[in-house]
């Protein structure tokens, strides 16, 4: 039995079509769903509660899915299969396609992470082999548990963003791999990870980015080598970076306040 976390927020239609998708799988699942609705801890807290609730229970791996992320019925017995051929791998994911067009894929792999996180992504045809990547996008992603156990749980410091990219710069820093499976596909609407008119939570957003860049690209030299983008940024550019970063923040603050 392969344990699903679902942080759940809102949307029931959504948290049904991602059930739905999951009771059809081929492989075995037992369903955990934390209910943010009265008590809203958001994505990383709500993740790392699941991953403790069966961190001692008998499974190898673990599968982080958002509510809006419906996968198709061998998508999970792909991922098994593939990790249990790679024992080096620590995180699979699966390729999203695009809700309106099944010929699109919207997250292949993640390419660049900071200040924004950036995809791959294009037509399905252009994705047909296993590939290691650079990060998984946290709408899913595969976790091993020998995996967790080394490296630990997410950084609570994230709350909504960010904590996938940082929870797989994190296995690859202790040498685990990250791959994209293609044979394992679901379709994926997007929530509120993206852009939103709510200045609370665009405030949390941007809080975590600047999170990130303190830890990764400031106090680590890691991350030039682990990521796409971190050759090529200079000290001067992270500066400009993080300044304007902490310049939108404020005006947040004063804009909430007012």
């Amino acid at each position: 039995m392969l344990p699903v976390i679902i942080p759940y927020y809102k949307k029931s239609e959504q948290l049904d079509k991602c059930v739905r998708s999951l009771n059809a799988q081929t492989y075995p699942v037992e369903i955990f769903i934390k209910d943010n609705n009265v008590d809203n801890v958001y994505f990383t807290a709500a993740v790392n509660e699941g991953i403790l609730k069966y961190l001692d229970k008998d499974c190898k791996y673990m599968l982080l899915i958002n509510q809006d992320m419906y996968l198709e019925p061998n998508a999970v017995r792909e991922l098994v299969d593939f990790m249990d051929a790679k024992p080096e791998c620590g995180i699979a994911a699966p390729l999203q396609i695009s809700c309106r067009n099944p010929e699109n894929v919207v997250c292949a792999g993640g390419l660049e992470a900071f200040p924004e996180g950036r995809h791959e992504y294009g037509l399905l045809s252009q994705f047909t082999v296993n590939r290691e990547i650079v990060w998984a996008n946290g709408a899913c992603m595969m976790l091993r548990k020998k995996m967790i156990r080394e490296i630990g749980i997410m950084d609570k410091n994230f709350v909504l963003i960010c904590s996938d990219s940082d929870y797989c710069f994190t296995a690859k820093s202790r040498g685990w791999k990250i791959w994209s499976v293609a044979s394992a596909r679901g379709i994926h609407e997007h929530g509120v990870s993206g852009v939103s008119s709510d200045n609370a939570m665009e405030l949390i957003k941007l809080k975590d980015v600047i999170y990130f860049g303190n830890k990764w690209l400031l106090g680590s030299g890691l991350y030039k080598r682990l990521s796409v983008e971190g050759a090529k940024l200079s000290s001067g550019d992270l500066d400009k970076i993080m300044e304007n970063l902490k310049r939108i923040k404020n005006s947040l603050v004063v804009r909430r306040s007012s």
